[in-house]
């Protein structure tokens, strides 16, 4: 049997799995790196967490601090220390959550039992970044970085890639540029697991299909413009699908299948769970992935 063969009767096999498996009503999709700017409290190492964690982040990487941990005024006093002289705390917020009686009612014993309901008060505090703390001798523990394993079949996909774009791995985001036609990963050792890294370079490595060079679909419509748009889910639904036949073929579908249906099944939202769509990605993606492995795709539609 031939290559493209083989390889069409592997993505049809897949396809026909994510049709019955996004059909799933407990799919969760989980980010699968950690980013390296994740802001704490120094004094209690506990993280910042939803929008503290966003605007902390930012913080730091705006302003150029070495590291994401921040201490209150009182804080920085406590562990002998002082702020420096004209530095600006950042503002965070802190919920404080109080209990109180909303009504009455009635146990099973038949006795009267109040019902209490939970109040959220908004405080406003300021915190400041180690850099900005003068007098403590800070102690950071770097966590430690696991070795990074390569996987053979994937780095295969990978340098088999006729004309793969630039890979530059930096900051905490993955994505391709179709502009400057380049591919950005996050560091291969932020990554939960190698097939994790993988999987998502495979996604932008679809993505990198698209430009006029290569298969030219973002002729078609704007490239990967309008976040959240029908064409941007398109978009998405073709880099996530392909990603799953790269990864059957390089035998590492397994440890990505199910987080690749739940991100699937987020960007069928906007598109109102056509299901003729996912025809549509589940072709276009062939046609990516067939690209990417250097397969001509003889006889096929």
């Amino acid at each position: 049997m031939k290559a493209w063969e083989n390889f069409n009767k592997l993505a049809e096999t897949v396809t026909n799995e994510i049709i019955e498996g996004i059909q799933s009503d407990n799919l969760t999709w989980e980010k699968v790196w950690n980013p390296r700017n994740a802001p704490k409290n120094y004094a209690s190492n506990r993280p910042y967490l939803g929008f503290n964690a966003l605007w902390l982040a930012w913080v730091t990487t705006s302003k150029n601090f070495s590291s994401p941990y921040f201490l209150t005024f009182k804080q920085a006093k406590q562990l002998g220390g002082n702020v420096k002289k004209d530095q600006r705390g950042t503002k965070v917020v802190f919920w404080k959550i109080s209990k109180y009686v909303k009504g009455q009612t009635t146990n099973m014993e038949g006795e009267d039992e109040e019902v209490y309901g939970k109040k959220f008060t908004p405080f406003i505090w300021a915190v400041f970044n180690i850099d900005q703390i003068e007098g403590i001798d800070f102690e950071i523990k770097e966590s430690e970085e696991k070795a990074f394993t390569p996987i053979e079949a994937c780095e295969q996909i990978i340098s088999g890639f006729a004309d793969c774009p630039n890979i530059v791995h930096e900051g905490d985001e993955a994505f391709y540029s179709p502009s400057m036609d380049y591919i950005n990963m996050p560091e291969r050792e932020a990554f939960k697991a190698e097939e994790q890294y993988y999987s998502v370079l495979f996604h932008e490595a679809v993505h990198s299909t698209g430009h006029s060079c290569r298969l030219g679909r973002f002729s078609e419509r704007p490239a990967l413009a309008g976040f959240g748009s029908v064409e941007y889910s398109k978009e998405e639904l073709i880099a996530e699908m392909g990603a799953s036949y790269l990864n059957a073929f390089a035998g590492i579908k397994d440890a990505n299948f199910k987080n690749s249906l739940a991100y699937m099944k987020g960007w069928l939202k906007p598109l109102k769970d056509d299901p003729k769509m996912l025809i549509y990605a589940a072709q276009k993606a062939h046609q990516a992935a067939n690209y990417i492995l250097g397969i001509e795709s003889e006889g096929e539609e």
